[in-house]
């Protein structure tokens, strides 16, 4: 049993540290996460740092024999906290990003994610209970004292756990670059693809409606469980409010109102427009989120598709640059 209990107690300290550790390489996304899951604006952002330091203290606890069962009763009450929170979003309709191990792993919530916790929250407590009724064992003695047998077993279930780790990063990976190969877009001058969307705030939008004040559009297409696309939504109400002398900005998304009810709520987002599933996209060759293209006064294509926030905001940058120079010019 006492074997049972050190390999729980790493593995989860692994998934601890590794949760810990992307949460605070990805502050943007693990403040929006945080967000996203009902905490206050004000207090997310302490949050988003508390919430990994947290996450890593456990895991360097439950490596150490003398903190092992209050570490674990620590990552037990976390965990029921991440349930708690995770049924109340899914009771609600909502299935934004869990984010769990930041840019690595972040999906929309859904029963995968209550499971996986429940799995986690187990095992935590089945070590918190071992620590009660057995005490801590020592990991490197309990280790020393395997057969040759048991060492080959849980050498081969190592292997097996970072093949398939190996193997969904390789996915990952392959599926951005597969996305990222078709993101070439329409070119430039040609005619942009008309469309005519349900408006979140009601009616229907048309790209003719967009280009109706003579300026030029930027056209964002967004997904409303999309980590980077969230975190992105409150500069887009910056922009819409600072630029709309220049440039008419269109977010695009997709879905049912109440799957984007948090999103424009929370950001007072203008103008955005809902696809049906991603017919729109598809036909500007967005094939990944956050994209963005500016379509010019006379609805001609004017860029290149820009993919994720950095590229958005450079395509922003030049584009209002432009406009400002153009009125600049038609006023002298």
């Amino acid at each position: 049993m006492s074997l049972v209990t050190v390999l729980l107690r790493l593995a989860l300290s692994v998934i601890f540290a590794a949760a810990g550790v992307t949460k605070l390489s990805d502050p943007p996304g693990t403040r929006a996460a945080v967000e996203n899951f009902g905490a206050p604006p004000s207090l997310a952002q302490a949050l988003a740092i508390l919430l990994p330091i947290a996450e890593l203290v456990i895991a360097m606890g439950l490596l150490v024999t003398d903190t092992a069962g209050a570490s674990a009763l620590a990552a037990l009450v976390l965990l029921s906290v991440f349930l708690v929170a995770i049924s109340v979003n899914l009771a609600r309709g909502r299935t934004h990003d869990c984010h769990c191990f930041g840019q690595i792993y972040s999906r929309p919530i859904g029963r995968p994610t209550l499971v996986r916790n429940l799995l986690f929250a187990a095992g935590a407590a089945f070590v918190f209970w071992q620590s009660r009724i057995a005490g801590n064992a020592n990991i490197l003695s309990t280790l020393a004292d395997l057969t040759l047998n048991q060492f080959l077993w849980l050498v081969g279930a190592i292997l097996f756990a970072l093949s398939l780790l190996v193997y969904g990063l390789r996915g990952r990976q392959a599926a951005h670059s597969h996305a990222g190969a078709h993101l070439q877009g329409l070119p430039l001058e040609s005619a942009a693809p008309q469309f005519e969307l349900n408006a979140y705030q009601g009616g229907i939008v048309s790209l003719a409606d967009l280009l109706g004040p003579g300026k030029p559009v930027l056209l964002i297409f967004t997904n409303p469980t999309c980590g980077p696309c969230v975190s992105l939504f409150g500069e887009i109400k910056d922009w819409q409010d600072a630029h709309s002398d220049h440039l008419t900005i269109g977010v695009l998304s997709f879905g049912t109102i109440k799957e984007n009810f948090v999103n424009v709520a929370r950001n007072d987002l203008g103008q955005l427009l809902l696809q049906q599933k991603r017919e729109v996209a598809e036909m500007y060759g967005a094939n990944a989120t956050p994209t963005a293209v500016v379509v010019n006064p006379e609805g001609r294509i004017a860029s290149q598709l820009a993919a994720g926030a950095d590229e958005i905001r450079e395509l922003l940058t030049k584009v209002v640059g432009t406009a400002t120079n153009s009125n600049h010019h038609h006023r002298h």
